[in-house]
């Protein structure tokens, strides 16, 4: 069982929410100036993924382009233009470099707290090791965070392995040739494209729970999963029930 761990075992888009309000208030403090819309977080999130769209990093940009391309959107400046100048004019956004950069720290701080686990992890988990099956978490971050993560929600008797690598079809395809015969394998996470996509290539059969937050290109996608469950424990009833069936079928095949 492979299993996604950021906004699939705990909500990671929870802390991020909170860590970019406080930077989008930051940077308003210091250029006096207040961003005119009823929803903060939308208005934040629109430049984070242009930015996260263009950058090689996705979503794990440097923080300090966030910063600079919401201080020139709150000059009027649009979207996409506050963008391309936080990327090339960044000295030119109106914010001293030595307070971006207090902004950016604080920022680095706030998202480096624990997420709080998601419903019905802690069901699923329980259901998946009662089957005996091997549970491996796998991420493109740091497998360290994870780590502390999986440590600090006390999911070590459950994790047989944490596993950092590019979610690419050629590893979950290396993956899938290091299973036995007798094995089955399963793909479970949050993202249609960085998650369900490249399994769906390597033959492996996948498991989508959305998360809360759907970057553009996630709801643009026409990638489908083969179950798409709305908790981690619908998931792995599902998969649970798959396997029984399974079974049953093999049974009745040796009458």
């Amino acid at each position: 069982m492979l299993i996604d761990a950021d906004n699939t075992l705990w909500d990671t888009d929870g802390v991020f929410a909170e860590a970019q309000l406080r930077i989008l208030a930051a940077v308003e403090k210091a250029m006096k100036l207040t961003a005119s819309t009823d929803d903060r977080l939308a208005f934040v999130r629109g430049f984070d993924q242009d930015i996260a769209e263009q950058h090689h990093l996705g979503l794990r940009y440097p923080p300090r382009l966030l910063i600079d391309a919401l201080a020139f959107g709150l000059r009027g400046v649009p979207l996409r233009e506050a963008v391309r100048r936080a990327w090339n004019d960044a000295a030119y956004s109106g914010i001293e470099r030595q307070i971006v950069s207090e902004i950016e720290h604080d920022f680095l701080e706030d998202i480096s707290k624990q997420p709080k686990l998601l419903k019905g992890v802690m069901t699923g988990l329980r259901e998946l090791a009662s089957i005996g099956a091997t549970m491996v978490v796998f991420t493109e971050g740091s497998r360290r965070r994870i780590l502390r993560s999986v440590e600090y929600h006390q999911l070590i008797a459950f994790v047989d392995r944490v596993f950092e690598a590019p979610k690419t079809e050629r590893m979950f395809a290396r993956v899938k040739t290091l299973t036995k015969p007798e094995q089955s394998i399963y793909v479970i996470g949050d993202q249609l494209t960085r998650d369900i996509a490249p399994a769906n290539k390597a033959g492996i059969p996948s498991i989508y729970i959305p998360g809360k937050f759907q970057p553009k290109w996630e709801i643009e996608t026409k990638v489908q999963p083969t179950f798409r469950a709305q908790s981690f424990d619908a998931a792995t009833a599902f998969l649970v029930s798959r396997e029984n069936d399974a079974l049953q079928d093999s049974s009745h095949d040796r009458l």
